[in-house]
């Protein structure tokens, strides 16, 4: 099992704003650089299933992840995928003391469904750094579109 937690503050922005753009299925593209595809179908309440064809390099190519995604607004969002491998991805969002908004991510994520006894070969670290760089892009590319569109505002009022 692979586990990692990041933060990160966005200056000025309220946590229904950051919210609003991770919860954005059109987003998620620019905010993940190895996703090919999203599918989004909501479901009941605070529920939504969640496909994403996800680049993992040249040996398994674009896999497909299924899973759901929940969200308790505007604090949290909670993505759990079941195949082809286990996954779980917790964003929160709390107002900073600071101004702006906390962001709290962890990552839960299990190699042996998907590689089986081979999962014992893969660096372990690779692949947290590699996910932490993931992380950390998509944290910043989130930061980048609330500014983009509070600015837009700005210019419309």
């Amino acid at each position: 099992m692979i586990a990692l937690r990041l933060g990160s503050t966005i200056k000025g922005a309220e946590p229904q704003e950051v919210f609003d753009t991770l919860s954005n299925p059109n987003a998620l593209q620019a905010l993940l650089p190895r996703m090919r595809k999203v599918e989004y179908t909501p479901l009941q309440g605070s529920q939504a299933k969640l496909v994403m064809h996800v680049s993992i390099g040249q040996t398994f190519g674009t896999i497909r992840c299924d899973g759901i995604l929940s969200w308790d607004e505007p604090n949290r969002l909670m993505f759990k995928v079941n195949t082809p491998l286990p996954v779980t991805m917790n964003w929160n969002l709390d107002p900073s003391p600071a101004g702006g908004t906390d962001m709290d991510v962890t990552l839960k994520l299990d190699l042996v469904p998907l590689l089986g006894p081979m999962a014992a070969f893969v660096p372990q670290d690779v692949v947290k750094a590699m996910m932490e760089t993931e992380i950390r892009h998509a944290m910043k590319a989130v930061a980048k579109q609330v500014e983009a569109q509070r600015n837009t505002r700005r210019m419309a009022a």
